[in-house]
Formats: structure tokens, sequence, C-alpha cells
């Protein structure tokens, strides 16, 4: 019961955030509290997904999976957006060569090892999993350890918190990152034209 309240109250507040990123031309967004509030709406989303009940909402229940997928693709967004200003030599950012380093590698690991593609290859083939156990649980209920429903059970748990764990320790980071380039306060340098 607790999981679907959490789970109401976040989709309401991401769809206020989806229509505020739709709407970007008609409102400023301040990335850091955006990201701030997605890394913090993706780890609820993680401990539930790092648990057989919550793989077992998102293989069945097609409102929990698209939520889980939009958190993702917005923080993609999002991560975006800093490489961005990163990358753009005209921009004031005032971050040292070490974190604009360390920032840079976080976000292509991020957005090459857990882009929402592999996110969802993952998940897809943790949900064949699980389907098959549901499947055959009444014969795996007769079999002992790691053979037994319950054990395979666990294994598929200890593989989800391991992927989700990973993807947590980059968004976390790339948080972090983003609390120290300050993005939205980021302006463009002027540049010189060849004909001033």
């Amino acid at each position: 019961m607790k999981t679907k309240l959490r789970f109401f109250f976040s989709l309401s507040l991401l769809t206020f955030v989806v229509g505020q990123v739709q709407s970007q031309s008609y409102v400023t967004i301040d990335i850091e509290e955006e990201y701030e509030f997605l890394t913090e709406q993706w780890l609820f989303v993680s401990e539930d997904l790092s648990h057989y009940y919550g793989l077992s909402a998102f293989c069945t229940n097609g409102e929990y999976r698209e939520f889980a997928i939009e958190i993702l693709e917005l923080l993609h967004h999002y991560d975006s957006v800093v490489l961005d200003i990163l990358k753009n030599p005209t921009s004031d950012i005032d971050i040292s060569s070490k974190e604009y380093r360390k920032t840079m590698n976080d976000i292509a690991s991020f957005e090459g090892d857990y882009d929402v593609k592999s996110f969802i290859s993952f998940l897809r083939e943790s949900c064949i999993t699980r389907n098959d156990l549901e499947r055959n649980k009444e014969d795996l209920k007769k079999e002992v350890g790691m053979y037994s429903y319950d054990g395979q059970v666990m294994m598929l748990e200890t593989d989800l918190r391991k992927f989700m764990k990973k993807i947590d320790k980059r968004i976390v980071s790339i948080n972090e990152h983003v609390h120290k380039i300050h993005p939205s306060q980021v302006k463009p340098l002027p540049v010189a034209s060849s004909g001033d």
C-alpha cells in the first residue's frame, strides 16, 4: 500500500515536471532544482526496482513502467543539457579542471553504459525471468537452495540491486556535480567577431 501511495504521489509530481519541461519556452527552469527533484524520484523508483515486488510492478503495471522510464529520460535530458554547457567554449563555468573531467566522465558513463535503452533491455530480461519464475512457482517451491523459488527470487533481486546501484551512483554523482556547476547561472561569454 505504501508503495502505491508513493507511486501515485510521485506520478503526480512527475506530471508537473514533465509539463514544465514541455513548456520550457515559457518557463525558466532551474536545472539544479529539477535534477535534485528527479534524483530523489529516481532513488524511490530504484529502491522499489531493487526488490521483486518493484520488478513485478514494473512488469505488470504500464503506468508504473512509464513513470520509471520517464524519470530516467528526464535525468538523461538534463545531464545532456549540462554536457552541452560544459562543451560550449563560450560558457563561463567556474569549476576546476579536475571537477570538469570528473563531471564529463560521470555523464559519459551514464549516457553510454546506463542509457534508457540499456535500462529497458535489462528490465525486459528481468521481467522474462520473473514471468518464468511465476509460471513455474509451484514446481520451484519443491526445490531447495538456490534452485528453489525463494532462491531464484533472491538471485534475481541481487542482480537488480547491482544494476540499480550502478545507475544510482552515476545519478547521485552527476547531481553533486550539477550543484557545483550551477548550470542555470552559467552565462555565455561575449565572443568578439571579426567585424568589431
